[in-house]
């Protein structure tokens, strides 16, 4: 596969000069199929150079959360104490929630707690696949105003403690809303500059938007470059930089107030299988001597991992873009 002898137009920036070329692979699945990306010289925007036509081959059914989410963590006692979880870690009002927060943190949730939602808040999920693990939770403790969005649904959903999904992408969407978010689907849509100005059309006056992405303003992508596992030729269209983010934060007329990084421990251990030719999602070796190494690997690199947040080198991390107060 050589390298087409062509120019490329970063489509963030617009810059065509000195931008690097990377020759990928599809890993999670071990297809090996291969793919150009380019990094931007200017604003350092890792892309693909062309979106697949077809991307069903690259979209099995095991890779997405499609089918209805099956809510039975959420009944009897069991369900109560997840509940009691979960309010703690969004509200955190109480004592007891402080310290229930401490022993069950649900990173998920965490950024919430200073943006200081409430059950009437109007929350929008980009991406949301089921609603499993973001908006239904936040539904069975009182939130009456979420909703998810997704293309790739093969149906609306609406579940019976009144979430719904709807089966489109943000320009399918109407009203003004409070918070939008993307857990981790914005690197795979194709047009993310048209997105944040639809996000900034849609966000109420004062309201925040948080983008959890992978980014290649990090330690693992300087490290690893294409073993990187978090890169996911060809599934992630746009890894994006600190610089290319605050460009998409202008041309939508957002504020890019902050950067928040939350990488684990996965940025080593499953680049490491790229690293050994090894598909992300073959099954981890068998045996107690397997597990335990396993279970020490982890912990050494999930305190690397909190090292590079604190130096602001994580390999994801969530971005808040604020939409100013009326003039």
């Amino acid at each position: 596969m050589e390298q087409p002898k062509t120019e490329f137009k970063c489509r963030i920036c617009g810059n065509s000069r000195n931008n690097e070329w990377f020759r990928t692979r599809e890993m999670m699945y071990g297809l090996r199929d291969e793919f150009w990306y380019i990094q931007c010289s200017a604003c350092k925007c890792l892309q693909i150079k062309e979106i697949p036509a077809d991307m069903s081959r690259y979209y099995p059914g095991q890779y997405y959360s499609h089918k209805l989410y099956d809510p039975y963590k959420f009944k009897g006692f069991g369900g109560e104490i997840k509940k009691l979880k979960i309010k703690a870690a969004v509200f955190q009002n109480t004592p007891l929630q402080k310290g229930i927060r401490i022993l069950f943190l649900r990173d998920q949730y965490k950024f919430l707690q200073e943006l200081e939602v409430s059950r009437e808040s109007r929350i929008l999920d980009v991406g949301s696949g089921n609603g499993g693990k973001f908006l239904y939770p936040l539904a069975e403790i009182g939130f009456k105003n979420v909703m998810g969005c997704d293309p790739y649904l093969d149906k609306p959903i609406k579940y019976e403690n009144g979430l719904e999904i709807k089966k489109t992408d943000i320009f399918g969407i109407s009203g003004k809303w409070d918070l939008i978010t993307f857990h981790h689907s914005y690197e795979h849509i194709g047009n993310p500059v048209e997105t944040m100005e639809e996000v900034a059309e849609l966000l109420a006056p004062g309201a925040t938007c948080i983008v959890r992405i992978p980014t290649v303003s990090s330690y693992a992508w300087q490290h690893f470059k294409t073993d990187w596992f978090q890169l996911d030729a060809p599934r992630h269209f746009f890894l994006h930089s600190i610089e290319s983010m605050k460009i998409i934060a202008e041309k939508a007329g957002l504020e890019l107030s902050r950067v928040w990084y939350d990488s684990t421990h996965s940025q080593f251990s499953e680049s490491e299988k790229y690293q050994k030719d090894i598909p992300l999602l073959t099954p981890q070796p068998t045996g107690l001597r397997q597990y335990v190494k396993r279970k020490i690997i982890k912990k050494r690199y999930k305190r690397l991992a909190e090292k590079l947040n604190q130096q602001q080198q994580g390999d994801q991390a969530a971005f808040f873009f604020r939409k100013a107060e009326r003039a």
